[in-house]
């Protein structure tokens, strides 16, 4: 017997820009590292609750790897580099959560939805385009990365430790230098192409799907925004601070 595995509706675009900006915005005063992990485990069941199941595993290996190393931290002698170690773990704790977040809403975004959305909410032209250059410039340069390591290995040269270690700079050559005169010339790519597409008009535009916020959108929303609350004064409860 087939089981179909329901998934979370379809969030509106407003909507998953509010959960970011949450997400973001506690995950930094975040008092402490329980909160931080009830953190880490919300983002991961969306990603679960949307299907992502392979963001939902890079996301929860990420996560767990910035845990380990908070964890051996904890255990070092104190000293001005521990201390410093510490800060910078301590923000690329936290800053993560955001690129998380942005990979997870700009999944299976529709452009035109989130101009849509963004024209509703008074948006200027200039920000909506900024935003969706900024959504869709990510997994353009993951595709990009992918095909420079499928030219790196038919040049007999895959991008793994062994390579990195006895051949660092052939490897910087065919994997690094690539990758950042793509990345250069990316962004203008996608900002000419938001221009193609009409973003830059002075007149409304118009679009072919309905793009408004249903009831289940302020559900989820207020559902996500109360765990995240209730987790923090939980962890504030037990670790008292």
């Amino acid at each position: 017997m087939n089981t179909k595995i329901h998934h979370l509706p379809e969030l509106d675009p407003r909507m998953k820009l509010l959960l970011v900006v949450v997400f973001a915005s506690v995950t930094f005063s975040a008092p402490n590292i329980l909160a931080l992990i009830w953190i880490y485990f919300l983002v991961i069941i969306l990603y679960l609750a949307r299907g992502l199941w392979q963001g939902a595993k890079k996301a929860g290996i990420l996560f767990t790897v910035f845990l380990l190393l908070n964890l051996f931290l904890s255990f070092a002698p104190e000293s001005g580099v521990a201390a410093g170690i510490g800060m910078i773990l301590f923000m690329l704790e936290r800053i993560v959560v955001f690129f998380v977040m942005g990979a997870w809403m700009g999944s299976h975004l529709r452009v035109s939805d989130f101009v849509t959305a963004m024209q509703s909410m008074h948006v200027p032209k200039g920000g909506t385009i900024a935003l969706v250059v900024a959504f869709r410039y990510i997994p353009t340069v993951q595709d990009e990365f992918r095909s420079i390591k499928n030219t790196m290995k038919l040049r007999g040269i895959g991008l793994n430790v062994k390579n990195v270690v006895l051949h660092p700079i052939k490897t910087c050559e065919y994997a690094i230098v690539p990758l950042v005169i793509r990345s250069m010339t990316i962004s203008d790519e996608l900002a000419a192409s938001a221009m193609t597409r009409g973003l830059d008009l002075e007149s409304e535009r118009t679009s072919y799907r309905e793009v408004r916020l249903r009831l289940t959108d302020y559900l989820i929303a207020a559902g996500v925004i109360l765990a995240i609350v209730s987790g923090i004064v939980i962890s504030k409860m037990v670790c008292g601070r």
